[in-house]
């Protein structure tokens, strides 16, 4: 009841700013733990504890364990802002790729492929997320755009957290947790068509071996065309994971997977920005050429082995050895000359870019990680310690392609005649830029039970992060060898106060750190630059409602960089200058999981205030300060629900809202996406035991609207799309 009571204003809060009416008269559902006591004449029979997983059927989208922080714990024992994706909020609304499975999260803005990057290019908090993906666990840098079909669920751990995952993550990392065998054999099939020749089918089957062995497949095949009423872009997906573990639940734990996407797609570059707005009239058209190629692979396998002692401890030992590459020859599109809104029309012309080389780029990357972590329980000064204790090392190498002999024009067009047969050339490829780094990292964390009530999280980690790049084909300075070495101490420190099983705030800080080679690349100043620095101060707190069924949290946090690159250089050690500071400061509220056994629900809301302190000594730098840094909307809202009616039918839907947006790194620039609300809607009905049909209606209303940015274009979202899905479990 104490715990309710203290809820009261928090509660009035988010019925008036997000969804009215989802606590009004709602009986708490019964408890749903893994414990069962049974009443026989008024006695209580001990407690039988049940091991298991929880059935498909009964899982809501709360979060559940996480090991988002390298100890497997409830999300109430994590101090900072946590968001999980899980599988049954994915396959509700369908998303079928990583970035469409982020659009859950607030906070989350997404930049356009450009910049000599393509990929999933993610902003969080304001900052660049690009080098601060993983799986698993174990970083996962490389440049190519993600599918879910493999994932169990997306982990979005906000704040800097170096001290658990090394350099980067400023603004918070992007966990992607993998599918993986148990012991049960059974399977799931999904197939998916729709419009714009959307097609999809994707298989999970599960088999158990023997009493502690299984194996798991996904596969996927995913074909779509996209924007564009003649011509358009398209989507070609292909996918296979297969995990065998032996071992389960026993001493010794073995587990070997493979991991293979492929994807052929035409890639979507949107328009330039056109009086500091979208562009009008181009939104349904689709201005590339049919030689347009986005050719990506991914191909990694990963062999991992847990040791348990009998006391609870265990260490877990995994190797990734992953190979990458990209090739991609794309449009940017823009007016012609002269365009200007009194002679705009169906007639006015289209530049596709002034050479037939233009935004053609190709890559390779091997990355090869090692991690180890040591997990124990002991009990020193008569408090209980949760022990982690880890080591990483990583060889990541990067080489950067083009293709310089593409020569030739590409065609123009007219703004309503976007048909274009292409053009050729020549696809030789050469090397520009080679880079290799290696890193070590060794942490240590304890969280100590002070009282029954509170807990301390306390955590130290150093990394060593060396760098080699070359450019071959460079001029003088910059086709020698560029070198560098960082040694780096990260600091995490958090405090939980739990007066309840259901009730826990905490205060936390955190420090995170930038080398000059994050993303594979120096030149002859940055090289002799070191690192930048984040902190990030939260404080906030989680609650359990309706028997646990139900998590609510709350957070108010500043990201803080205290020493950015700019483009003043010191002359004497020719490096940049570290005297930039920016800072975000976010207020944030979620909830997700079952208000009533039939009444699912996930939503959150997020205020941002982001803003450029120090910039450079210059006049564009003068500029900056005191302006919004780019893809920090200063609201983000998004609501998703479902209701059970009977046995048969479930029907729901939601939105996703956001602020007024502008590109990241053009911070005097008056470009500007306009704020936009997106609805979606669902109908699912139960065939039988086992089989369901769903209806998925994307963007319900047709809203135009721009999530995809770039300083020098703008891409829209997805057009209104409808899909049904057929589900068969056996």
């Amino acid at each position: 009841m104490s715990s309710d009571k203290a809820l009261l204003p928090l509660g009035a809060l988010m019925l008036a700013v997000s969804v009215s009416g989802w606590a009004q008269s709602v009986t708490p559902a019964p408890a749903a733990t893994g414990t069962a006591t049974t009443q026989t004449e008024g006695k209580s029979l001990a407690p039988v504890t049940v091991t298991g997983t929880r059935d498909r059927e009964n899982q809501t989208y709360q979060s559940g364990i996480t090991s988002v922080g390298k100890m497997p714990v409830p999300a109430k024992d994590i101090p900072q802002s946590l968001t999980v994706v899980n599988e049954k909020l994915m396959h509700d609304q369908g998303k079928d790729s990583f970035k469409s499975a982020l659009e859950n999260v607030i906070g989350i803005t997404f930049e356009a492929g450009e910049g000599g990057r393509v990929g999933d290019n993610i902003r969080l908090r304001g900052f660049s997320a690009a080098g601060d993906i993983y799986q698993d666990g174990m970083r996962d840098i490389a440049q190519y755009n993600r599918d879910t079909f493999n994932v169990e669920r997306i982990e979005v751990l906000r704040g800097a957290a170096s001290m658990l995952f090394g350099r980067g993550s400023t603004g918070g990392v992007i966990n992607q947790v993998s599918k993986q065998p148990r012991l049960i054999t059974e399977h799931e099939v999904n197939a998916t068509i729709g419009t714009k020749g959307y097609q999809r089918y994707q298989g999970d089957f599960n088999f158990k071996l023997d009493d502690d062995a299984a194996f798991r497949i996904n596969a996927m095949a995913t074909d779509s065309d996209g924007r564009g009423d003649n011509a358009s872009a398209s989507t070609h997906r292909r996918g296979l994971a297969m995990d065998y573990r032996f071992g389960i639940g026993t001493a010794n734990e073995f587990e070997i997977s493979y991991y293979h996407l492929h994807y052929n797609d035409k890639p979507d570059w949107g328009f330039a920005w056109f009086n500091s707005r979208p562009a009008p009239l181009t939104e349904k058209y689709w201005y590339g050429l049919n030689t347009d190629f986005q050719n990506d692979k991914a191909d990694a396998v990963t062999l991992s082995h847990t040791h348990r002692w009998a006391d609870g401890s265990s260490l877990k030992t995994t190797v990734r050895d992953g190979y990458y590459s990209r090739t991609l020859r794309a449009t940017q599109a823009s007016f012609a000359a002269g365009t200007t809104v009194a002679n705009l029309n169906a007639n006015t012309g289209v530049s596709r870019g002034a050479t037939s080389a233009g935004n053609a780029k190709a890559g390779n990357e091997h990355h090869t990680f090692l991690q180890t972590d040591y997990l124990t329980t002991t009990q020193w000064f008569g408090r209980k310690n949760s022990l982690l204790i880890g080591a990483e090392y990583a060889v990541e190498n990067s080489d950067r392609l083009s293709y310089p002999f593409l020569t030739g024009t590409k065609p123009g067009t007219t703004v309503g005649n976007p048909i274009s047969t292409g053009i050729g050339g020549n696809y030789t490829q050469r090397l520009e830029t080679s880079f290799k780094a290696t890193t070590l990292g060794l942490y240590m964390q304890d969280t100590i039970d002070l009282t029954p009530y509170w807990k301390l999280v306390a955590g130290l980690r150093v990394d060593n992060f060396k760098a080699d790049y070359q450019r071959p084909t460079g001029v003088p300075p910059n086709n020698g060898t560029l070198a560098r070495s960082d040694s780096l101490l990260s600091k995490r420190l958090g405090v939980i106060y739990q007066p309840t099983d259901e009730v826990s705030y905490y205060a936390a800080y955190g420090t995170s750190f930038n080398t000059s080679g994050d993303l594979y690349q120096f030149d002859p100043n940055s090289a002799n630059t070191a690192p930048e620095s984040s902190r990030n101060m939260e404080i906030g707190a989680k609650w359990e409602l309706f028997g646990g069924d139900l998590s609510l949290r709350t957070a108010l946090a500043r990201t803080e960089k205290y020493n950015e690159r700019n483009t003043d250089i010191d002359t004497n050690t020719n490096s940049f200058l570290l005297s930039g500071k920016r800072h975000t400061d976010a207020l944030e509220f979620e909830v997700a999981g079952r208000i009533t056994p039939q009444w699912d629900v996930f939503a959150g809301i997020g205020f941002l205030k982001a803003k450029i302190d120090k910039s450079g000594s210059n006049a564009a730098g003068l500029a900056e300060v005191g302006e919004n840094p780019g893809l920090s909307p200063s609201r983000q809202a998004n609501l998703f629900t479902t209701y059970r009616i009977g046995d048969k039918w479930r029907i729901g839907g939601g939105f996703t809202a956001v602020s007024t947006n502008k590109p990241a790194n053009s911070v005097t620039s008056t470009n500007r996406a306009p704020g936009y609300v997106k609805a979606d809607a669902l109908v699912e009905y139960r065939i039988n035991e086992g089989n369901t049909i769903k209806l998925n209606i994307d963007n319900l209303f047709d809203k135009v609207y721009y999530n995809t940015l770039y300083r020098g274009f703008v891409a829209p979202g997805d057009a209104r799309s409808v899909r049904v899905t057929l589900t068969s479990k056996f």
